[in-house]
């Protein structure tokens, strides 16, 4: 799995789609600070691809099941035997910290994020670990950018299934992009009447994430029969490719969002009026209503849209926008 060389370098990265779109910074700096070096990422079998696709990393492998008594033996002599000189542990999770166990009191110099914190409450909004005590503790000089992974769509930019027409999609589309947890969601009948208004201005409405999804996308569809529903049919890859193809994309904090920014697409984030999101740099906005995302109306979401210069109407001239939406 990880080859021989007289420097290398390890990295991991394993907790989510958003953890590794957040990583994207400090993935570059890491790959400048050892331009020389092979660099080994360590990550989930559902990210490995789009990682493949990455400037930043020689090889690419899933981490195993570490309670695997056997699986976690044989892994380990694998690390010991590639004779990794440093390792970026960007995610100190429960994996990560049972392979430094593993290596024991003479590894390799190890580097580790602070843990994300815990969830509060039911669907709580996930967290990320926290990158800036490991940059600075290993003199990693981080660009203070926001996560750019254009990247993934110029690394197969010619592939037919990196392409709308794939999908049947033409003409203009927008993104709709609901959170695995049903807490978080917007509601399907949300979704469904904004479907039903982009319908009706020739905007194709396209369902994406992961399979999770499929139910909820039969429920949208028995009132917006017109939508495109993608769930579990795109890789990350994929999903990037038709990110910067949409006119739009209305979420309410799915990971794929979070890849949708990262290639510049723009759009409505529907968050609970606690906790509200933002994006500082990214062309959103954030609509919240005190009795929950559920309240929210879609005719408001469309309105934000327009007002947003994504959306003319049908003068050419932008539609005003709500007094219930919060520009972040």
């Amino acid at each position: 799995m990880l080859g021989r060389k007289q420097s290398n370098i390890l990295v991991i990265k394993t907790d989510s789609l958003s953890g590794f779109v957040a990583a994207d910074p400090v993935f570059e700096a890491i790959r400048k600070a050892h331009r020389k070096a092979k660099i080994s990422l360590l990550t989930t079998q559902g990210l490995q691809r789009i990682a493949r696709a990455s400037p930043y990393f020689d090889q690419v492998a899933a981490m195993p099941n570490l309670r695997d008594r056997d699986a976690r033996r044989e892994f380990v002599r694998q690390v010991k035997s590639s004779k990794f000189e440093q390792v970026y542990d960007l995610s100190n999770d429960d994996e990560a910290r049972r392979l430094r166990g593993a290596m024991g009191p003479f590894g390799p110099k190890w580097f580790s994020a602070e843990a994300a914190p815990k969830r509060t409450g039911k669907g709580g909004e996930a967290t990320l670990p926290g990158l800036e005590k490991l940059a600075d503790t290993a003199s990693l000089d981080v660009h203070p950018r926001l996560p750019d992974l254009r990247w993934a769509i110029t690394a197969r930019k010619d592939s037919a299934n990196m392409q709308p027409s794939w999908y049947g999609i033409s003409g203009a589309f927008g993104l709709l992009l609901p959170a695995a947890s049903p807490e978080r969601r917007w509601t399907a009948e949300g979704y469904a009447g904004l479907a039903e208004q982009m319908a009706r201005e020739n905007i194709m409405p396209v369902l994406a994430g992961s399979k999770s999804l499929h139910s909820f996308g039969d429920e949208i569809a028995q009132d917006a029969p017109q939508l495109v529903d993608l769930s579990g049919k795109t890789d990350h890859l994929q999903l990037a490719a038709l990110a910067q193809e949409a006119a739009f994309f209305v979420s309410d904090h799915a990971d794929e969002m979070q890849l949708a920014l990262s290639v510049g697409c723009e759009g409505v984030v529907i968050s609970p009026a606690t906790a509200p999101f933002s994006a500082p740099g990214r062309h959103i906005v954030t609509m919240t209503a005190p009795a929950g995302a559920g309240s929210v109306d879609p005719v408001f979401v469309w309105r934000t849209l327009a007002n947003m210069g994504l959306i003319p109407d049908r003068d050419g001239a932008p539609v005003p926008s709500p007094l219930t939406a919060h520009a972040r």
